[in-house]
């Protein structure tokens, strides 16, 4: 049997989608999605947020979810996760200022990668929906 990992979560975008393309051709954006919980801590509540790396493969997806969604967006997400890691080199100083040494130093990172995002805003009660104007999504014969 292989393993499963699915992830369903439902939260906001905390920045707009930044579009990137791959060496190998393929088009991909990255965001990060907050999901925000709240504890009870000595009685006093408090607000824990987790910030997940978010990515979007594919051209037309990609331009898709740009189009719909924005920063502060409440959106759902499904996907599954990947561990990403890398390595940065950064130049230090030695202590008497002599000269440098290059530090190597892993990064490991985890990811998710969104198969279908939705909008998750809650619906407008009855009353409110027959307020809203109708939405057209196709060019009316005059």
């Amino acid at each position: 049997m292989s393993d499963l990992c699915r992830v369903l979560m439902i939260g906001h975008l905390s920045r707009d989608l930044e579009r990137h393309i791959r060496d190998d051709g393929v088009v991909y954006a990255v965001s990060t999605l907050c999901a925000a919980r709240t504890l009870l801590l000595v009685g006093q509540p408090v607000v824990e947020t987790t910030r997940i790396t978010m990515e979007v493969v594919g051209a037309a997806r990609v331009a898709s979810v740009a189009q719909q969604f924005g920063m502060s967006s409440r959106v759902l997400v499904e996907g599954h996760l990947e561990l990403r890691e890398s390595v940065r080199i950064e130049r230090l100083p030695l202590a008497d200022g002599a000269g440098e040494v290059l530090v190597r130093i892993p990064r490991s990172e985890l990811a998710l990668v969104v198969e279908t995002i939705f909008n998750a805003d809650p619906l407008l009660p009855a009353a409110e929906a027959h307020r809203q104007p109708a939405q057209v999504w196709w060019q009316e014969a005059s």
